[in-house]
C-alpha cells in the first residue's frame, strides 16, 4: 500500500477508535438488517464480536505496508471463517456495509481517497482470508 493510502487508513481510524463501540453496534446493526442470512455465522455477543473486529483492524493496520507479517494470521483466520460458514460473496457483503458505515460516522472526513484506501485495505484482507479458507 502506498505511504500516502496507509496514512489516510490510519488518520481515519484513529478517529473512528475513541468511538469504535458505538460504531461497530452500528456496523453489525446495519450488516444484520440488510443481511439476515449473515446473522447465525456470528455465536458470540455483539459487543464480544466488536473487541474482536477492532483487534482485527488494528492488527491490519499495523502492517499496511509490510502485510507479509500478518498474512499468516489472516490466513488463519480466514480458514476459521470458512468453518464458521462464511462463504466468498459474504465479503463483498461485510465491505459494502463497513465502508458505508465509515463513510456515515466520519461524514465529512472520510473523503474519496481515503475511501478507495479502505476499499483497497479491504480488498487485500478478504483475498487473503480467502486464500487461507481455500487451504
Amino acid at each position: 500500500m502506498q505511504p500516502d493510502s496507509a496514512a489516510r487508513v490510519r488518520q481515519s481510524w484513529a478517529m473512528v477508535l475513541p468511538r469504535r463501540k458505538t460504531v461497530c453496534r452500528d456496523f453489525y446493526q446495519r450488516l444484520f438488517a440488510r443481511y439476515p442470512e449473515l446473522r447465525p455465522l456470528f455465536k458470540v455477543e455483539i459487543a464480544e464480536q466488536a473487541d474482536l473486529f477492532v483487534t482485527m483492524i488494528n492488527t491490519v493496520i499495523s502492517a499496511l505496508e509490510h502485510p507479509q507479517r500478518v498474512r499468516p494470521l489472516i490466513e488463519t483466520l480466514g480458514a476459521r471463517h470458512a468453518d464458521y460458514g462464511v462463504h466468498t460473496e459474504d465479503y463483498a457483503k461485510f465491505e459494502e456495509v463497513l465502508l458505508e458505515t465509515l463513510s456515515d460516522t466520519l461524514e465529512g472526513e472520510l473523503d474519496a481517497e481515503g475511501l478507495a484506501a479502505w476499499r483497497q485495505v479491504f480488498e487485500e484482507l478478504s483475498e487473503t482470508m480467502q486464500r487461507g479458507a481455500a487451504r
